[in-house]
């Protein structure tokens, strides 16, 4: 009887990792983003993505995106990435806004857009922007 009283907990426990993990991908992206890890940011994005990097705004394939990417921490790495703010609609959806100071002590914003496809959040827009 404790076994499957032990068995039954361990997958019970397992499967709310695995939906915590989900929940999680806005923090997720985040870290990645903290580190320029454009690998790890290319898994959340989704298959066409939105990338508005300062004054340019266009449409890519998700290669296309991580490229992109790549080259906009090239020119301005990350020191410090902020968490400020999250949320969700009830269709799914997730925001995050958050500061980005780069090795030059520039100041933007990141706007960080998700959309749920079953339990999976891919990232439809990433959005760089000057602070004021």
């Amino acid at each position: 009887m404790n076994r499957i009283l032990l068995v039954v907990l361990f997958l019970l426990c397992t499967s709310m990792k695995s939906t915590y993990k989900q929940s999680d991908a806005v923090e997720v992206v985040t870290a990645a983003i903290s580190v320029s890890n454009t690998r790890e940011i290319s898994k959340y994005l989704n298959s066409i993505v939105i990338l508005a990097i300062l004054d340019e705004e266009n449409v890519y394939s998700k290669t296309q995106g991580e490229m992109v990417l790549k080259d906009f921490f090239s020119k301005y790495p990350p020191v410090q990435v902020l968490l400020k703010h999250t949320g969700s609609s009830p269709e799914g959806l997730k925001y995050a806004i958050c500061s980005y100071r780069t090795t030059n002590n520039a100041m933007y914003r990141l706007y960080i857009y998700m959309k749920s496809t079953g339990k999976v959040h891919y990232i439809n827009e990433l959005r760089f922007e000057r602070e004021k």
